[in-house]
């Protein structure tokens, strides 16, 4: 053991000491611009030129995440951060991600495409030659395999595909039991508008892109823009290792996307015994598990050692031992490697036919996009890779995996649905049904579509409710007006944070001096997130542990309990209940540190972490924001913001410049023109 374990230190040294790779032989000379944010603008003569530049300009602000992103693509995130990584590298084994990088590569990426991949990781591998003290070992020479395979990694995350795992996983589970998750146990956020000219005031058209995310890490969006002289332009938001961005606009069109909840994965209840170990049984006959050992590398102190694990595999899919028996699990989009190409073409369509061409690729899984164009023309389309399921079934739960009559096809997929140029002249996404997005008489419904129907959420968040509070009543919508909604601080009297103030205030007070002082304060409550409000700070802080605990699949916390937490937390720290939001909720970064409002379901949404001082620092939801704004001759006007800004160095001017403008909804302008 002891000389197994040097060799793998002196296999780490070797590898930690290796040279960092030369520069690319291909000579690529693109242009990269920084505006006073220090946000880049990238051209190249081609467009894998521009993919070039990209890569180089954002290792400057943020190398680190991304080799993160390029470790987690190779299998080997365990390497650096240990266990937490290596959960992240078992899932890469699962669903094989090599193994449909290899098959899919050449066959189904178009050669354009690997082009601008390949010259994206020829970008971040130039930064790695100039930067030799900033490379981590195991992401040295980044391929265009790499980014292909960090894309089919990261897709089915969005849709919930890591939940299903957990439950199968677990030994002591029992995912026959399950239901498909709804939204109040799992919802990301994220918020998207659109008004075409027949509702807006002035006749413009306008677009919101509103992605709640991490502030930070892997999947915190980046601000950029690329061009090339071949006609692509593309500003907008992207994630660490996306070589162009996947949201925003290239000035004919714009989209924005918000995570939905498709079922998209099925639990098949497989037939074995013990007469028939490694087998199971179907279509008449007993078939053996295929069987694969992998590797997991884990750090654990100062060493770096291999896990074994077993995997498992059935004609359905990956396959566990539960406390129901063996079950084997089906998912959509399993082995498709083209997403990050269907957002290439929808970002390089001049107009919505070539957009819906991208769409029609159906390579992405899910996502709500919302569409609006220069013409006027706008468009929700709950984008979902929805199965063909076989009749008779309740695939809510497992369904018997002994036939192969209930096996659906990859390929043969069902219509999503999608509201185009509706009545009402405006649409919101903002994470629940698509049956509520729109006046209530131009909604689309159920019957619509009802084959898609039954495996999609039937939840409306607060900010859907919202939503529709606030636009339907007006007769026209203005700038000023629509931009109000988005950022509005109330909860809804329909919503969950509602339902737990008013559970609190049933509760019988009497001699109980803490449950009376919180009620009293509770019942001044209007409502709002907002930093004046001597109640919300209270409400934000019982609120988040439901709110959390509902997202994550736990049990639901209890009101009184949670109330009571947060009302010692305020004395604590505070000296009293009821502290203005503003003094509690703040943006924290560098040296800046300014006072937020906002919740995690408003549509000013903020989730937080909680710092040593009592206060909440946002970490989640509004961040990277975008007002796309055509007039009617087709002049398009753009604003932006992001949180903190371009740089994650906490040394560069560009750490934290926007944060100040973020707090006090203040937007930058961006002239992109007219296409």
């Amino acid at each position: 053991m002891k000389r197994i374990a040097a060799l793998l230190v002196t296999l780490a040294l070797a590898a930690a000491c290796a040279p960092a790779p030369a520069a690319p032989n291909v000579s690529y000379n693109p242009t990269i611009t920084r505006d006073a944010y220090g946000v880049p603008s990238v051209h190249g003569a081609t467009d894998a030129e521009a993919a070039y530049g990209l890569a180089y300009a954002h290792a400057e602000d943020n190398f680190a995440t991304i080799q993160l992103v390029i470790l987690a693509a190779r299998g080997r995130l365990g390497a650096h951060l240990g266990e937490e990584g290596a959960r992240g590298d078992f899932l890469w084994h699962l669903i094989d991600v090599e193994g449909a990088v290899e098959a899919g590569y050449e066959r189904d990426l178009s050669p354009e495409f690997r082009d601008i991949i390949e010259a994206y990781a020829a970008g971040l591998n130039a930064y790695a030659a100039e930067h030799p003290d900033q490379v981590l070992a195991g992401a040295r020479n980044v391929t265009g395999r790499d980014v292909a395979a960090g894309s089919a990694l990261t897709v089915p995350l969005f849709w919930g595909f890591e939940r299903t795992l957990a439950i199968v996983a677990d030994e002591s589970a029992h995912p026959c039991a399950a239901q498909q998750a709804t939204a109040p146990s799992i919802d990301w956020g994220s918020n998207a508008f659109a008004v075409g000219p027949s509702r807006s005031d002035d006749g413009h058209t306008r677009l919101i892109v509103n992605s709640h995310q991490p502030w930070a890490g892997p999947v915190a969006w980046y601000e950029a823009g690329i061009s090339s002289d071949t006609g692509w332009r593309m500003h907008g938001g992207l994630f660490p290792g996306a070589p162009f961005p996947v949201l925003g606009t290239n000035g004919h069109l714009g989209f924005a996307a918000t995570v939905n909840l498709p079922d998209l994965a099925d639990i098949y209840q497989l037939t074995t015994d013990d007469a028939h170990r490694g087998q199971y049984f179907f279509d008449g006959a007993w078939r053996r598990f295929e069987t694969r050992t992998i590797w997991l590398w884990v750090k654990m102190g100062w060493f770096t050692l291999p896990v074994p694990r077993t995997l498992r595999y059935t004609v359905h899919g990956p396959a566990f031992e539960t406390a129901d028996g063996w079950v084997a699990v089906r998912y959509a989009a399993a082995g498709e490697i083209r997403a990050m190409e269907q957002f290439y073409r929808m970002g390089r369509a001049e107009n919505y036919q070539q957009w819906r061409e991208a769409m029609a690729m159906r390579a992405i899984p899910s996502f709500n996009f919302m569409y609006a164009d220069a013409t006027g023309r706008i468009g929700y389309l709950y984008n979902a890779a929805l199965p063909n399921r076989a009749p008779g079934y309740d695939w809510s739960g497992c369904v018997p995996g002994d036939t192969s009559a209930n096996i659906w096809a990859p390929d043969d997929l069902i219509v999503a649905p999608e509201l185009i140029d509706p009545s009402s002249g405006w649409i919101a996404s903002t994470n629940g049904a698509p049956w509520y997005s729109t006046d209530e008489a131009a909604n689309i419904q159920p019957s619509d579509f009802p084959d898609a129907a039954p495996y999609i959420e039937t939840y409306i968040t607060n900010r859907g409710y919202r939503a529709v509070e606030i636009l339907s009543p007006l007769r026209t919508i203005s700038d000023a007006q629509l931009l109000a909604a988005k950022f509005d601080l109330i909860s809804s009297e329909r919503s969950r944070t509602v339902d737990m103030v008013n559970t609190i205030l049933a509760a019988d007070s009497a001699n109980d001096a803490e449950l009376t002082e919180i009620q009293v304060l509770l019942r001044s409550w209007d409502r709002r997130a907002a930093n004046d409000s001597p109640a919300a700070a209270l409400v934000g802080l019982s609120f988040i542990p439901i709110y959390n605990a509902r997202r994550e699949g736990r049990p639901t916390p209890d009101a009184l309990a949670s109330v009571r937490a947060a009302a010692t937390h305020l004395r604590t720290h505070f000296g009293r209940i009821d502290p203005p939001l503003g003094e509690v909720l703040r943006l924290r970064r560098g040296n800046v540190d300014l006072p937020l409002e906002g919740a995690p379901d408003t549509l000013r949404a903020l989730r937080w972490a909680e710092e040593a001082d009592g206060r909440l620092n946002a970490d989640f939801g509004d961040g990277f924001m975008m007002v796309m704004d055509w007039a009617p001759d087709g002049a398009l006007a753009t604003r932006v913001i992001h949180q903190w800004g371009a740089s994650e160095h906490p040394e560069s001017p560009h750490f934290n410049d926007q944060s100040e403008m973020f707090a006090g909804y203040q937007w930058r302008t961006l002239d992109l023109g007219a296409r």
